[in-house]
């Protein structure tokens, strides 16, 4: 389960600075929420003596911008909007280790000392296991967002004295929404893992990269330790958990042994957080939160709208290969669909306006062309990959090849029942087919039935509903008294991705058609008798220069079609 992040990618250029992002309205009275701005990289360093962190920071002053990170040939910022007319710069700062060890929590806090988020004591030591006081906690919160302090002279916090040095931060992190206002702060108690997490999450969601507006349902935290995490701090685990941006706080022997397989983060809520601890959440969240597009983006004009993107279930790895590409993080982009629908409903709402484009790894189905017909919408599909239609069966099934005839007459007639007739072995052959609404009937409509419908028998008995299950049915399919193995078809990169997830070729093998053998090289010469394409489909009256086109071509050229690799199709020749 994935909750977006209240991020609108807009663009407007203004001298060397680009604002491409306005996010989150903050509560101190002076701010108005948080902007993303951007600018050219330096040339890549040549000293690599020291590791060395490269960032932004304030021209004038030089304090260093904490959420910043370089994206392709970008340096990237989040900063608030009442600096945005301040004047940023690249800078480099080497990663030198303090007085002590840092443990596992090295790098993380060198990066944050650079970022000005922490600093040694007059030893110059961080102490990575000593707990973190509240006062403390509020103050690296407030560093990392960077915002205007309050003068510290009235926090409204009994406890909080005005010269205090922590007096600053603690008012200002009241003002901002990240520790909750009453009589008493507490200043020097130990904050403990779930109070730090939920500052944390309060602090990320003022600046636009988490969202807290959300409740958790009762069952959504499974984590093995939820139960003892308190309500106030549900929501902060769960925005986290969703972002996978938890950091996952080393577990006491005897605790581990009692648990099961669901992962437990910052376990034992309660217990104390230790410095080392809580620098390590709050480096994660600056690598694993802010969303920034990348040069790829830029380029196709994706960073300013992302076009709302649809398809068929085996299609749904192109728009996770594609936001991969296009932004850091981009499985966080708002607009990045948690799922597509179905083929057959994908072709729906295109055809209804609902969404701007489809990945779809087959050709639209009969009643999806008469459905566009009787609405006036003209389908246009633009090739982005090579794909084909596949039939397998179990894997020590000595049978080896079926014609299209074959094909044709044990789907329409449902002629034959014994392998043997096929060329094969003497077994019961158990025929499987997809729903009708399903992109590999689509398949099935274009190849096979020439009009006609799959075999009643065949519909009623050996339906399988989704792509998975085909796979699955198949496997069981088998009997040993009397010998019998299953058929079955779908797309051929959905079957080869689903063998690192099921294993399904310890079970099942692919057919011949017609004396070829499905592999990548024949699907791309055209051998492959069942060979096609997958598309990206578009109404053929979107406009040139919108989203749904630009992403098209990004899909033609060569970081695009890396994407089709990655998604595990076969990239255009």
């Amino acid at each position: 389960m994935r909750k977006s992040v209240s991020v609108l990618f807009r663009g407007l250029l203004a001298a060397s600075m680009l604002v491409i992002c306005m996010a989150c309205t903050a509560t101190a009275a002076d701010s108005s929420g948080f902007t993303v701005i951007r600018i050219d990289a330096p040339e890549k360093s040549t000293d690599t003596s020291t590791p060395r962190l490269l960032g932004l920071r304030y021209s004038d002053d030089k304090t260093p911008i904490p959420i910043s990170q370089q994206c392709g040939s970008h340096l990237f910022a989040t900063i608030p909007t009442a600096f945005a007319d301040r004047t940023v710069e690249p800078f480099y700062a080497s990663l030198i280790p303090p007085a002590e060890d840092l443990s596992i929590y090295g790098y993380s806090v060198l990066d944050l000392m650079a970022r000005n988020v922490v600093s040694g004591d007059s030893d110059g030591k961080i102490h990575v296991e000593r707990p973190v006081t509240r006062a403390e906690a509020a103050a690296m919160l407030v560093r990392t967002l960077c915002v205007p302090l309050e003068d510290g002279r009235d926090s409204g916090y009994d406890d909080v004295p005005a010269g205090a040095w922590y007096a600053p931060l603690v008012q200002t992190a009241k003002a901002y929404g990240i520790v909750s206002p009453d009589t008493q702060f507490h200043p020097e108690r130990k904050v403990t893992r779930e109070e730090f997490l939920t500052m944390a999450a309060r602090a990320m969601d003022c600046a636009g990269l988490l969202d807290l507006t959300m409740s958790p349902d009762d069952d959504s935290i499974d984590y093995a330790d939820a139960s003892s995490i308190s309500d106030w701090a549900q929501s902060a685990y769960w925005a986290f958990g969703n972002h996978n941006a938890i950091y996952n706080v080393e577990i006491p022997v005897p605790f581990a042994e009692t648990l099961m397989d669901n992962a437990v983060f910052w376990a034992m809520p309660q217990q104390a957080a230790t410095r080392g601890e809580v620098m390590e959440q709050i480096y994660r969240c600056l690598q694993w939160l802010p969303v920034y597009p990348t040069d790829a983006a830029i380029e196709f004009g994706l960073d300013i709208q992302m076009p709302v993107i649809d398809g068929s279930t085996s299609t749904y790895p192109f728009t996770d290969a594609v936001y991969a590409a296009l932004f850091s993080n981009g499985s966080l982009h708002p607009d990045k669909p948690e799922a597509h629908s179905k083929s057959h409903a994908s072709y729906e709402r295109l055809i209804n306006g609902e969404v701007d484009m489809l990945f779809a790894s087959v050709y639209p189905a009969s009643d999806i062309l008469a459905l566009a017909e009787e609405n006036g919408v003209e389908l246009e599909l633009i090739p982005i990959a090579y794909d084909a239609m596949v039939f397998f069966t179990n894997k020590d099934n000595p049978a080896e090849n079926l014609t299209s005839e074959q094909i044709s007459a044990i789907y329409v007639d449902n002629a034959y029942d014994n392998w043997s007739e096929l060329g094969g072995p003497d077994a019961l052959l158990y025929p499987y087919c997809r729903n009708n609404d399903s992109g590999s009937h689509a398949q099935m409509e274009r190849h096979f039935l020439h009009g006609n419908e799959i075999n009643e028998t065949i519909r009623q008995e050996t339906t399988s509903y989704a792509m998975q299950s085909i796979l699955t049915d198949v496997v069981s399919a088998k009997t040993e008294a009397p010998l019998g193995y299953g058929l079955g078809y779908s797309i051929f990169y959905y079957y080869r991705a689903s063998n690192a997830i099921l294993g399904t070729e310890q079970y099942l093998k692919l057919l011949a058609v017609d004396g070829i053998a499905p592999t990548e090289e024949t699907i791309a010469d055209g051998s492959y008798p069942l060979s096609n394409y997958a598309y990206v489909v578009l109404r053929k009256d979107t406009p040139a220069d919108a989203p749904a086109r630009r992403l098209a071509a990004f899909m033609l050229s060569e970081n695009g079609q890396r994407c089709v690799q990655n998604a595990g199709y076969g990239a255009l020749q």
